[in-house]
This record gives structure tokens, C-alpha cells and sequence, in this order.
């Protein structure tokens, strides 16, 4: 029997190493009599690492967030080359870039099924022209995609709304893209509690303070400048750790960093590969983002019985239900934040310690990692079948 090929696409190596980290061995393994699972993604030091990991062979596609169409047209032409060397049965690409790269090339090279996952829309926070540009590359890899799948209902929403698709669009469960693996995220695990002791002690955080976690790129789509207006006019037992790097294509502003940078109660930890430490450090998460697909943050903090403080848009709004898991807030108002934080601080630890414990089960019932590898694996099997 001939053996299919099945490439997953992701604009950057991290995605791979990060949040669908364990998934593609999962598939490779669970589909190994029919099926090679192979990855692509952007050049990068740690593709060999994720390739030990799935131990399934990584290939490169330099791709490049933001606007830049002449390295877009040097994407494409490298995904095709690869293309007509691996001559897949199935791709399914991830974030924005990969998937007009991979969905135009898989088009153009007559790949059988093509799948694109939206796993956040940027067009909806922009406004005139470059909306209308960012509307017409989603059109595209629609177009050229034969199966759309949104990670979550407000994502599936917005592309009706405005008429990106006229395709059936179906949620993979509950929606999100990975899942949660709840054993490796509890907050009672004695691992995560001696990393805990660590962080706190070089953070020079005591018991008695208060910490705000803040974990995702230092975007400024993520509202690190409302998050900073908002926690700089709290008390001085408030603490704020940021967990992420500096996003070169979108970055924050420069006094933001500064900001991030002189604060006696702002620590900015970068990347961290397991972010157990802080959160499990952490009273409550806090994502002020404008615009989510399904944030696995969220879950994170959840599986670690932690309450967030998010914005009401895609994605966050349905991972956290007000008064049971956390708190919802208008986006782009640092007014709103501070008053969430405000109140966040003045909720006794009863009754945010009932909060986490709402937030772990809803995680437990509805974004189990090894529930959604299954869905997964459904999905992909049916779409395998002869018959398709």
C-alpha cells in the first residue's frame, strides 16, 4: 500500500515547539500505516528540536509576517518547489502567512485536500485600505483551500459577516487548535510549585503582593499599552510579570518599552518554553488583546486554576464566562482594565480559589489535549477516505 504524505505548515518553528508541540507525533504515529506526517515551517535553530520531538522530518519555507509581497512571492515559488518534490496527499496550514502561502501553492500544484485553519483574523481591528487587503488575501486562501475550519465561533462569525467565504465552516470540537494536556498544567504538580518558589525568590516577590500575569508576544494588538496604563495606577502591592518577546513585525511602543523597562513592579521574563513557573506565581491572568482566534493562553491558565481578566472579543469571550472563570472587559480601554484589576484585587482568595477551580473543570470538560488529538484525528481520517 502506498504510503500518503501529509504536510502541516506553520509561518514560524515556535508555533510547532509551543502550541501544537506533541500533535503532529501524535498523528504521525496514530496514522504511521497509511499516512507520513512531515512538517513545514520557517528556518529556524530550534527545527531540529522539533523534529527529535515529533520525530518527523521538518522542511523550510522562509515566510515572513506583516506586508511584504516580493517575500511572499519567494514563499510561494519555495512551497511549490517543495510541493512537487513531496507531492502531498493532504496539507493543512496554520496562521495568517502560512496559509495564503501554502493554500495559493497547494492550489497551483493540485494538492487533493487543502485545509486552512483561521486561528485569529487581523482585518476586523483595520480600516481602509488596509483592510480591504487583508479581506482579499483571506478570500484568497479560501478560494484556494477546499477545507476551512475556524478556531472558534467568534473567528466562523466574522468570516460570514463579512463574506470571506461562502464554504461550510465547522469547529473541530469546542474549537482552539491544540488543547491542553491538564496533567502537565496543575498547579499542584510538585514541579510547577518548586519552578514557582524559584521565580518568586528572584523576582523578589512576597506573599503578601499581589501579581498580574500577562503571557503573548509584545504585540501591540495584545494592549500591552492599556495593560500598562491600567497597572501603573495600582496600589503598591501590585505586581505585573510579562511572559514573551518583543514582536519585531508589530512591535509596542517605544515608551511602552521603556516603561516595561524602569518599573520597579514590572518584570518582562521574555520567552519562556514552559510557562508553568509564572502562572502558577500568578493570582490572576491578564490578556487585554484586541483580536484572538481562541487564545490557548486562556486554557493554560485555566487547567492552573488561575481567573483571568480579558477583553470581550473572539476567542476570549468564549473561554471565559463572566463571575465563574474570570472577568470580561471592553477592548482598548485602560479605564475598563484598571477596573477589572481593581476588582480582581479586592476579590477574597475564596473566592478566586472557586473561580480556578471552575476554570480547570471547563478545561477538563471541553479542552482535554488528548480529547482534541482524537477530533483531530477523526477529521483527518475522514478526509482521507477513498470516497474523498
Amino acid at each position: 500500500m502506498r504510503i500518503r504524505k501529509f504536510l502541516i505548515v506553520t509561518t514560524a518553528p515556535e508555533t510547532l515547539a509551543t502550541i501544537l508541540k506533541h500533535q503532529p507525533g501524535y498523528l504521525a504515529r496514530a496514522l504511521a500505516k497509511t499516512t507520513a506526517v512531515e512538517l513545514v515551517t520557517s528556518p529556524g535553530p530550534i527545527c531540529h528540536d522539533i523534529a527529535q520531538t515529533e520525530r518527523v522530518p521538518v522542511h523550510n519555507v522562509r515566510m515572513v509576517r506583516g506586508m511584504a509581497p516580493l517575500a511572499d512571492l519567494i514563499s510561494v515559488l519555495s512551497m511549490i518547489r517543495l510541493l512537487m518534490q513531496v507531492r502531498p496527499a493532504i496539507v493543512h496550514s496554520y496562521t495568517p502567512k502560512a496559509g495564503l502561502v501554502t493554500m495559493l501553492a497547494a492550489w497551483l500544484c493540485r494538492v487533493p485536500v487543502r485545509i486552512h485553519t483561521f486561528t485569529g483574523l487581523v482585518f476586523p481591528t483595520q480600516t481602509g485600505l488596509k483592510q480591504k487587503i487583508l479581506i482579499w488575501v483571506d478570500r484568497v486562501i479560501c478560494a484556494c483551500a477546499n477545507q476551512v475550519v475556524p478556531e472558534g465561533n467568534g473567528v466562523k462569525n466574522d468570516l460570514q459577516r463579512f463574506g470571506i467565504t461562502a464554504k461550510p465552516l465547522g469547529l473541530i470540537g469546542h474549537g482552539n487548535i491544540a488543547g491542553v494536556d491538564t496533567c502537565h498544567f496543575d498547579r499542584h504538580a510538585d514541579c510547577a510549585q518548586d519552578a514557582s518558589r524559584v521565580l518568586a525568590d528572584q523576582l523578589q516577590i512576597c506573599t503578601r503582593e499581589f501579581v498580574f500575569c500577562f503571557a503573548g508576544r509584545l504585540n501591540r494588538d495584545k494592549g500591552i499599552s492599556e495593560l500598562l496604563a491600567a497597572f501603573t495606577a495600582l496600589p503598591e502591592h501590585a505586581r505585573l510579570i510579562l511572559v514573551g518577546g518583543l514582536d519585531l513585525s508589530a512591535p509596542i511602543s517605544k515608551r511602552d518599552q521603556l516603561i516595561i523597562q524602569q518599573h520597579k513592579r514590572i518584570h518582562s521574563l521574555g520567552f519562556l518554553a514552559d510557562i508553568r513557573p509564572a502562572l502558577h506565581l500568578a493570582n490572576v491572568l491578564v490578556l487585554p488583546s484586541y483580536r484572538e482566534g481562541f487564545p490557548n493562553v486562556l486554557l493554560q491558565a485555566g487547567a492552573m486554576e488561575l481567573p483571568v481578566i480579558a477583553t470581550d472579543i473572539n476567542g476570549c469571550n468564549e473561554a471565559i464566562e463572566p463571575g465563574v472563570n474570570g472577568w470580561l472587559v471592553r477592548p482598548r480601554s485602560s479605564s475598563a482594565l484598571h477596573e477589572a484589576m481593581r476588582t480582581a484585587l479586592s476579590t477574597p482568595p475564596a473566592v478566586r480559589q472557586q473561580m480556578g477551580a471552575q476554570a480547570r473543570l471547563r478545561v477538563m470538560q471541553r479542552f482535554e489535549q488528548k480529547q482534541h488529538w482524537e477530533n483531530m484525528l477523526r477529521f483527518y481520517t475522514r478526509l482521507l477516505e477513498p470516497s474523498n
